[in-house]
């Protein structure tokens, strides 16, 4: 009888452990699961900011702020590609972007939008330039030396 109680206390032992397991995985897991969902969120969200019309407008705004005429036939700036598979979370706050200008690869710029400080606005500014596209900025008088 002594027996039964002893192997009923083992097998307590190992239930408890089994389900503490169990358990802990399943948190584990959905909190992974959950971040995933998170990041894609996020990621969609970014897409939608920069590849929208409102991150357009953005874009094209700080372009006509280097050039007054861009975009148009009399600008030095002709036209901008988005590189979609640029888009990420700046881990200062906002996002980050690279554009092409005038379909040149080597006239790259690295783009940021994020909140005006005060406000809920947004606007874009340009983070980094390449040498080329920085060659074209300093002849527009829009990059200081």
């Amino acid at each position: 009888m002594r027996s039964c109680g002893l192997w009923a206390k083992k097998h307590w032992e190992l239930c408890i452990l089994i389900v503490s397991i169990v358990v802990s995985v399943g948190v584990i897991g959905g909190g992974v699961v959950y971040m995933r969902y998170q990041q894609n969120q996020e990621r969609e969200y970014m897409y939608s900011v920069v590849m929208g019309s409102e991150g357009r407008k953005l874009i094209e705004d700080m372009l006509h702020r280097a050039d007054p005429n861009a975009l148009t036939d009399k600008g030095q700036i002709k036209s901008y590609r988005i590189k979609s598979d640029t888009i990420e979370h700046n881990p200062m706050g906002g996002i980050m972007v690279r554009i092409v200008l005038n379909n040149d690869p080597e006239m790259e710029l690295h783009v940021i939008i994020e909140q005006e400080p005060g406000n809920d606005n947004l606007i874009a500014f340009e983070q980094g330039i390449s040498g080329k596209a920085a060659e074209m900025y300093r002849e527009l008088g829009a990059l200081g030396d």
